[in-house]
C-alpha cells in the first residue's frame, strides 16, 4: 500500500524536496535556465537578422540571351546569365531613380554599378533554359542586394529619394469586366478592403520614400462635401480629400483590368497646396505567362506609370536645386498614342538639356506637355525644328517664353 510521506520533520519544520537539498543539482538547474535564456535570445537575434537581410533583397524574374560562337555553349550560357544580371540591376535602378534620373546619370551609373553587376547580385535561380543553333536563352529569378546598391548610389550622390518624406493619398477607382467599380470614398466610414491597385501603388511609392496615408483611419465625424463621394472626382474634390487627410500629394484616376493579361491606368498626381497637376499619364501593362513573370498586368501598368512619373514628382516636391525652366508644348494632329510615345522618346534622347517630359492634359487631337529644360523656350523650339531625326514632319506656331505649339503636317 502506498504511503504519503509527511514533509515535516520531527521539529515541525518544512523540508525542501531532496532535489533542492543537493546544491550541485540546484546549480545545474540554474545553468540550464541560463542556457535556455541565451539560446532563445540568440534565436530572436538570428530571426531579426534574417528579416533585415530579406528586406534588403529584391527579387526579379528576368531573361538573358547569349550568342553561340564556334559551338561554345558554355560561353553563350555565361553571357546569357550576365545579361540577366544586368537586366535585374537596370530594373532596380529605373524603379529607384525613374527613367529620367537613369538617363541623366547613365554614364556614372554604368561606370560605378552596371559594369560590375556581380557585386550587387545576392543570389539567383535558373527557372528554364533552351538553345537554338545561334542563341542560348535563359529565364532566371535574380535576387538583388538593395543594401549594396543603395550604398553605391549614396557614394555617387544619387540616393536622395529616401529623404523626401512626402505624404501621398490615393483616390484611384478599380474597374474589372462584369464587376462594379470599386472606390473607397463613396462611403468613407465603411472601411472597405484595399484593392490590388491601392496595394501596388502603396508599395511603389513607399519604395521611393513617400509616406502613404492609410485612408482607413478616416473618422466619420470629419466633415466633407457630398460631391466628394462621387465616383468620378474633379481635381478640386480630390484636393479637398487631400486637405482633409493631411496629404501633400493626391494621386487620382482609374485602373482598368480588361482581362487577366491586360490592364491600364490613367493617373494624375496633384499638389494639394495649390491644386497643380504635376504629373499625368496613361500606361498599359500586359503580363506574359510564358515568361513566368510573377507580376500581374495591373502591377506592370502601375510600374510603367511610376517609372516615368515619380522622378518628376520628386523633382517638384523637393527644394529647387538648379534653375530649370518649365515650358508648355502643345501638340496638334497626333493620330495615335504611339506617335506621342515616339515624340517623347525623341525629346528625351536627343536633347540632354531636357530634364523631364510629362503629359499635362490629353484631349482628342490635342496634347499638352510640360517640359523641364535647362534653357529657354525659343532655343528648344529651334533645336527641335532643325533636328535631322524628327519622328514626323511638323511646324511650330505661337512661340513665347512660356512655350509653343507644334502642329503636325
Amino acid at each position: 500500500m502506498n504511503q504519503i510521506k509527511d514533509l515535516k520533520d520531527k521539529g515541525g519544520r518544512d523540508k525542501l524536496p531532496c532535489f533542492f537539498n543537493n546544491k550541485s543539482r540546484f546549480l545545474y538547474l540554474c545553468l540550464f535556465l541560463l542556457f535556455m535564456s541565451l539560446t532563445l535570445n540568440l534565436l530572436i537575434k538570428v530571426s531579426s537578422a534574417q528579416e533585415i537581410k530579406e528586406a534588403a533583397i529584391d527579387e526579379r524574374t528576368v531573361t538573358g540571351t547569349g550568342i553561340i560562337v564556334k559551338e561554345n555553349i558554355d560561353l553563350a550560357r555565361n553571357e546569357a546569365i550576365s545579361q540577366a544580371f544586368l537586366k535585374a540591376i537596370e530594373e532596380y535602378l529605373i524603379q529607384k531613380l525613374g527613367s529620367q534620373g537613369m538617363a541623366n546619370n547613365f554614364q556614372r551609373l554604368y561606370e560605378e554599378i552596371l559594369s560590375r553587376t556581380k557585386e550587387e547580385i545576392q543570389d539567383y535561380q535558373i527557372i528554364s533554359e533552351f538553345r537554338t543553333d545561334r542563341y542560348f536563352r535563359i529565364l532566371m529569378k535574380v535576387r538583388v542586394n538593395k543594401a549594396v546598391l543603395e550604398q553605391k548610389l549614396e557614394k555617387i550622390g544619387l540616393l536622395g529619394i529616401d529623404d523626401i518624406q512626402v505624404d501621398v493619398l490615393f483616390l484611384v477607382l478599380e474597374k474589372k469586366e462584369a464587376f462594379p467599380a470599386i472606390y473607397w470614398w463613396g462611403d468613407p466610414s465603411k472601411q472597405t478592403s484595399f484593392t490590388q491597385t491601392e496595394l501596388t501603388l502603396s508599395r511603389v511609392f513607399e519604395d521611393r520614400g513617400f509616406r502613404v496615408i492609410n485612408r482607413s483611419f478616416f473618422t466619420p465625424e470629419e466633415s466633407f462635401d457630398r460631391g466628394m463621394l462621387n465616383l468620378i472626382l474633379s481635381d478640386e474634390q480630390a484636393v479637398k480629400w487631400g486637405k482633409l487627410l493631411s496629404a501633400q500629394i493626391v494621386v487620382s484616376g482609374e485602373a482598368q483590368v480588361s482581362e487577366t493579361s491586360r490592364a491600364s491606368v490613367y493617373l494624375k498626381a496633384i499638389r494639394v497646396v495649390d491644386g497643380t497637376i504635376i504629373a499625368q499619364g496613361y500606361r498599359e501593362g500586359i503580363s506574359d505567362s510564358n515568361l513566368r513573370d510573377d507580376r500581374s498586368s495591373i502591377e506592370l501598368a502601375i510600374n510603367n506609370w511610376a517609372n516615368d512619373m515619380i522622378s518628376h514628382i520628386i523633382d517638384v516636391v523637393k527644394p529647387a536645386q538648379k534653375s530649370i525652366n518649365e515650358i508648355i508644348i502643345i501638340i496638334k494632329g497626333l493620330k495615335s498614342y504611339r506617335e506621342l510615345r515616339d515624340f517623347k522618346e525623341f525629346l528625351k534622347k536627343k536633347f540632354p538639356e531636357i530634364r523631364s517630359v510629362i503629359e499635362r492634359s490629353l484631349k482628342r487631337g490635342l496634347i499638352k506637355m510640360s517640359v523641364e529644360v535647362n534653357g529657354d523656350s525659343k532655343g528648344l523650339a529651334e533645336k527641335i525644328l532643325n533636328h535631322p531625326k524628327r519622328p514626323f514632319s511638323f511646324e511650330i506656331n505661337g512661340l513665347s517664353d512660356q512655350g509653343f505649339t507644334l502642329v503636325i503636317r
